[in-house]
């Protein structure tokens, strides 16, 4: 079937884009030519350019398409005057490469402006594009704000009636102005695009989006303009809107339908906005339109499909322009022809430009666009945090990390939103400061962390990031605690004043700056008030300037800025909550407060404070919550600091592979990773590694632990060794899903979550005695004391890590239904067995140390393999015990794995209702009634367990797909949507699992197993199987449940494609 051949459209405004370059003389030939001297060249620009950039990249790939629009005869391109045509100036330099003095690329040095017709009358000379309509699939719309807004006649006529064709408007200032937004927006086009740089949404009144501090916070904070904001309003209801943070990043915000709106970020994990292009030298013109071509092209060759993969390709498009600049050919006799590279020169040079996307928290409330500090690493782990953490330490990189920022500066990488926000607004005030060459004060900020933070080392690799050839920028640093009196502060400042005079900026840091003065608290402070203020100190009757400076504060004895401000001293330990608790103070703690304020103020704090323009906190290894954040990413930050310190250990070298993996117990490896605190930040993570014996080991196991009493002077070591020898509720559990979070003991807190499990395994036993399988529970568990419940309990967590299984708090109205299958059901039966024969061992030591006589078992001189099958079932029978005793003490089981689910309430509730009705048309067909079947009601009136296990099946659907290895996506606007065609193998596979999660969804529920008919009173059925034992008749309802799922899939707007080729089946 030959494939129809697409038309585009390229209309807007056009331009005459004058260049002078500079040419250097030539060693012979005539005289003119041995002079270095400014040559002029023209090129087309607006959407000229951007018609042969769509060109190009149509040409390169093949594509079979035409395209028509804007082009200018380049011939004529001199003799068009003002009047006819806009003309932009811009100057050009030759500029070298880092790393390669050598070569030169020519890049605009200067932007000279515009230069037009007279007030208020359009350029004479317009092109009419398109005389008549070609039904183009794609038209684009390049609306530079130069006029052609306002001239309908050049509109393109398929603009007229744009029906299901793709509208690509480039829209710059003056923003969502004039007759053709107007038009456009009025049509309501459904596959309308709208591309705009954030430079020009940031110039809008009353708008406010961060810039280069993170990816995380610029995102939300566009977002939340988007949706607040009514000068941005028709901004907001666009089908696509594609906002470009220069090279760096782009937001895709798509609304899918009335009041259901998704977002995508589109990032360079390695770098912010703008730190692409502030290491190149000179600037391009093209830019967009480079970016807007790569675009159009990728639509063309895929649709809305190829929509992320476009944006990702034109970011890398406008990325190689700007390294390469432009070229000079043998056009002219007189001189080399200026032209833009040719976009095979372009492609080649992005490849190696690559780019993470990550969907978007959308708003909650419209009072605060990020009440809840939003990660992008938070959103990409949440289900395999430690799992992440452990691959780091292991491999040096994880899977789950490949869509998370990454920030470097200097010898610094971090990971933490947190991190990468304090470090980089430091950097843009440092980088500010330094283009000011006649400051009226030094710039200061503080930076906090208990000892062995990294505080100096962190800001040292700021100034080395911004300072690459150590010419601008001086490091000096002083310790204010051993200062005896101001005279001690009036040569330092000496020493400052000298160096500034050498011509460099000096970067002080003042380490412990709050210390004590002569007994009183904060004494110093007072001292520094007119330096900061003023940029001169005193001594004796004289005034001396500084001069231009940097001070950077370093905290000695309060860890936080908040602790500074409140005057209160750090500990060096993790807080554990802010919660509403904490505000009910006593009398006491109140006059606390208060003389602590009257401290602060009396010793000048608030006018220090009030001469900072930044801070820092460095977070460190340990966790630092806040009213906002609970900072559970901590782990991955102390991963990271793991890994580095082995690799830079020289006695760790053969714990290494020859794949860099490192061999290490998972017991050390645990412990190192969620002990709760170490005492002395990243000092203390340092030593631990130092005191162990690691020199010669091929594995660093337990026995290369330092003792006890060395162990403790570091982290709690009590707590650490715990850590070694089994998983723990704790180290899988969030911090906001601790029972007591007051509770400072790790081991008090692990033993109160125990006896709650435990005790909810008594209450069960003693309620039902049954198991979910079975009619009637073990002897093995009836006689169960409660030290043995607790050792069960204590056990779960161990169990759960094998089979990749976490547990968490219930959030929902119903717990998560597991996802357990019958061979980890097998795995988990066999460490059940191996604890009874370990506690029954333990029993026969503590017997026979009292002089008792013990009945070895029968059971304990074997092992698992060699049990019967009926031995093996007591066991079995055990696992699906679990999940409700931990539903009864509040928790769930979830796969710690990261699996799409779908989101959309409507979908979810259209298509639960569907599934309901059709199971009571199959079971009606089968000659039950509301007597035999409770559930054969209308969806309304259906148990809330019912209706939420039904809700549960729609979100499901792309997690059962993923068990034959399918992957979901939605469906975009223009694509065609086929139904999924499954194997009758897939179909089996599926029907297997479905039938494994449908058993647990009913023990969950509190089914139970029973020979005989299904009883919906006593919720018991004989379908509480395994798959092999299920009659091949009730099969079939599995079956025909997987055969529902193409087109419920269909139905909620979804695509599935085999994830490992990215094809659609």
């Amino acid at each position: 079937m030959t494939k129809k051949e697409s038309k585009i459209v390229v209309a807007g405004d056009v331009t005459v884009d004058w260049f002078m370059y500079p040419v250097k003389a030539r060693d012979e030939g005539e005289n003119w030519r041995l002079h270095d001297a400014s040559h002029a060249d023209v090129l087309p620009g607006g959407a000229a350019l951007l018609n042969s950039f769509i060109k190009q990249s149509i040409e390169e790939e093949e594509i079979l398409a035409t395209v028509t629009g804007s082009e200018l005869p380049e011939k004529k391109l001199r003799n068009f005057s003002p009047e006819e045509i806009i003309h932009s100036n811009a100057m050009l330099d030759n500029f070298k490469t880092s790393g390669d003095k050598k070569t030169e690329i020519l890049r605009i040095k200067e932007f000279s402006g515009y230069i037009g017709p007279s007030e208020n009358k359009p350029p004479s000379w317009m092109l009419s594009l398109v005389s008549k309509k070609v039904n183009a699939e794609i038209i684009v719309l390049d609306d530079a704000g130069n006029g052609f807004r306002k001239m309908e006649n050049l509109w393109p006529k398929d603009l007229e009636s744009v029906e299901d064709s793709i509208v690509i408007y480039k829209m710059s200032l003056p923003l969502l102005d004039g007759s053709l937004w107007k038009k456009v927006n009025e049509m309501h086009p459904k596959n309308l695009i709208v591309i705009i740089n954030a430079s020009d949404l940031r110039r809008t009144a009353g708008i406010h989006i961060s810039k280069s501090l993170s990816w995380d916070r610029t995102a939300k904070d566009l977002i939340y303009e988007l949706n607040r904001s009514d000068p941005l309003k028709s901004l907001h209801q666009c089908p696509y809107l594609v906002v470009l943070f220069g090279t760096d990043g782009a937001v895709l915000y798509r609304r899918v339908k009335e009041r259901e709106d998704e977002a995508f970020v589109i990032f360079d994990p390695c770098l912010l906005e703008d730190s692409f292009a502030s290491n190149i030298n000179g600037n391009m013109i093209g830019l967009t339109s480079i970016f807007t071509a790569t675009l159009v092209k990728q639509l063309a060759k895929e649709g809305f499909y190829g929509l992320i993969t476009g944006i990702q390709k034109g970011l890398a498009n406008s990325r190689s322009l700007l390294e390469i600049g432009y070229k000079k050919n043998n056009g002219s006799e007189s001189h080399d022809a200026l032209e833009y590279p040719k976009l095979k020169e372009i492609s080649e040079g992005s490849v190696k430009h690559t780019y993470s996307c990550s969907s978007i928290e959308l708003p909650t409330n419209l009072k605060n666009p990020d009440p809840n500090f939003w990660r992008i690493l938070d959103h990409n782990t949440h289900n395999i945090r430690q799992l992440v953490a452990r691959e780091i330490v292991l491999k040096g990189k994880a899977n789950g990390l490949e869509n998370v920022p990454i920030c470097k500066f200097g010898d610094i990488k971090t990971i933490d939103r947190a991190e990468i926000e304090s470090y980089s607004s430091i950097k843009e005030l440092i980088i500010e400061f330094l283009k000011n060459q006649k400051p009226k004060n030094p710039l200061c900020f503080a930076v906090f962390g208990p000892p062995g933070s990294g505080k100096s080392f962190g800001v040292k690799q700021i100034a080395k990031c911004i300072d690459t050839n150590r010419d601008l920028l001086e490091s000096i640093s002083f310790n204010v605690s051993q200062f005896g009196d101001y005279q001690d502060m009036v040569n330092v400042f000496h020493k400052i004043r000298d160096l500034a005079l050498s011509g460099k900026v000096p970067f002080v840091f003042f380490d412990e700056f709050d210390s004590d003065c002569n007994g009183q608290p904060l004494g110093w402070l007072k001292y520094f008030l007119a330096p900061m203020q003023d940029g001169e100190f005193k001594e004796g009757d004289s005034i001396h300037p500084i001069g231009n400076a940097i001070f950077v504060f370093a905290g000695g004895t309060r860890y936080t800025f908040e602790d500074f401000v409140q005057n209160s001293h750090g500990n060096g330990s993790t807080p554990i909550v802010v919660s509403s608790e904490d505000n009910k103070t006593d009398q006491n703690s109140v006059q606390e407060t208060e003389d602590k304020d009257k401290e602060f103020r009396n010793a000048k704090g608030p006018d220090f404070v009030s001469r900072l323009r930044g801070f820092i906190n460095v977070m460190g290894p340990n966790r630092q919550p806040s009213k906002e954040d609970d900072d559970d990413a901590f782990i991955i930050r102390r991963a990271q600091l793991l890994r580095v310190m082995l690799e830079n250990d020289q006695r760790a070298t053969s714990l290494f592979n020859s794949k860099r993996e490192l061999s290490i117990d998972d017991g050390v490896l645990r412990a190192l990773l969620n002990v709760t605190r170490y005492k002395h930040g990243a000092r203390s993570m340092t030593a631990v590694i130092e005191m162990s014996r690691l020199a010669g080991k091929k594995r660093f196991d337990l026995s290369a632990l330092p003792v006890k009493k060395q162990l403790d002077m570091h982290v709690d070591a009590d707590e650490f060794f715990f850590l070694t020898e089994k998983e723990r509720y704790q180290s899988m559990l969030l911090l906001r899903d601790l029972p007591d979070p007051k509770e400072t003991s790790f081991l008090k807190k692990e033993n109160s979550i125990v006896e709650s499990v435990a005790a909810a395994m008594d209450t069960s036993m003693c309620e039902n005695k049954v198991s979910p399988r079975k009619g009637k529970i073990t002897k093995l568990d009836k006689d169960a004391s409660f030290e043995e419940l607790k050792d069960a309990a204590e056990d779960i967590p161990n169990k759960l890590w094998a089979i990749n299984n976490g547990i968490r708090k219930i959030t929902g109205k119903t717990p998560h239904i597991p996802d357990i299958t019958g061979d980890e059901i097998e795995t988990f039966a066999r460490l059940e067995y191996g604890q009874l024969c370990r506690n029954k061992r333990l029993r026969q030591l503590s017997d026979s140390s009292e002089g008792k006589t013990f009945n070895n078992s029968m059971l304990q001189s074997k092992n698992y393999d060699q049990l019967e099958e009926k031995e093996k079932d007591r066991f079995r029978e055990l696992v699906y015990t679990i999940p409700p005793i931990l539903k009864k003490a509040g928790y769930e089981i979830y796969r710690m794995k990261n699996v799409e689910e779908i989101s959309d309430p409507e979908i979810i509730n259209r298509l639960a209702r569907d599934l309901h009705e059709k199971y009571v048309q199959e079971r009606q067909l089968k000659g039950e009634n509301r007597e035999t079947n409770p559930s054969l009601v209308k969806f309304e009136d259906l148990p809330e367990d019912i209706k939420e296990a039904n809700f549960d099946n729609i979100k499901k659907i792309p997690e059962k797909l993923s068990w034959i290895h399918y992957s979901t996506r939605r469906i975009q606007q223009d694509e065609e949507q086929r139904e999924l065609t499954l194997t009758e193998k897939e179909i089996e596979t599926m029907a297997k699992r479905e039938h494994d999660r449908w058993v647990w969804q009913k023990i969950m529920q509190g089914w139970t197993y029973k020979e005989g008919k299904k009883d919906f009173v006593n919720k018991t059925s004989p379908f509480i199987v395994p798959w092999n034992k299920l009659p091949p008749d009730t099969r079939i309802n599995d079956f025909n449940a997987v055969r529902l799922i193409p087109k419920l899939l269909k139905e909620a707007g979804y695509k599935a494609y085999k994830s490992d080729s990215e094809k659609s089946d």
